[in-house]
């Protein structure tokens, strides 16, 4: 069961920053981690996920809105996907981390969801606004699967270590 405000659509102009923001990185090549969106938008991040590890997010963000470009560079055929979680009190990365390796996939469903981005293959890049409160937050993927071989069934891509713990300020 999904709890919390799910962000599940892109809204009005939102919308289109966070494709022209998609677009634009894709022509230029761009690597920056973050630009500011006009109109109030909020804040472009790019992420990417590579070796089952979630890069180029800051550990603190302002609260409000972001859009959340995320890449999948992994080097052969995989589906990573970025659920965007809050942490309780006293919880971190690990406790997301150790759950999933103790009951697998099931265990997303201890953890309060702001939204995703979800089913991101090899090479794709897909984006997501969110908006969030201050508070302790993590990315972490669920999926399950190996580099090459993404139908096989095996640990959740979390109990591997794919799991990004973030503040909101």
């Amino acid at each position: 069961m999904r709890l919390g405000r799910p962000t599940g659509k892109l809204r009005g102009g939102v919308a289109v920053v966070a494709l022209a923001s998609v677009l634009g990185l894709l022509a230029t090549g761009c690597s920056s981690n973050s630009s500011t969106v006009g109109g109030g938008g909020g804040t472009v991040y790019s992420a990417f996920v590579q070796k089952f590890r979630y890069h180029g997010v800051p550990t603190s963000i302002p609260h409000g809105n972001f859009v959340l470009n995320f890449t999948n560079r992994e080097s052969l055929p995989i589906t990573h996907e970025l659920v965007l979680i809050s942490l309780p009190s006293g919880k971190s990365a690990q406790d997301v981390i150790s759950a999933a390796r103790a009951t697998g996939p099931a265990s997303e469903d201890k953890w309060l969801h702001f939204g995703e981005i979800p089913d991101v293959n090899s090479g794709a890049t897909k984006a997501q606004t969110f908006d969030l409160p201050a508070g302790t937050y993590a990315f972490a993927c669920w999926q399950t699967g190996n580099l090459g071989n993404p139908n096989a069934k095996g640990k959740a891509h979390a109990a591997r270590g794919m799991v990004f713990q973030f503040t909101v300020t």
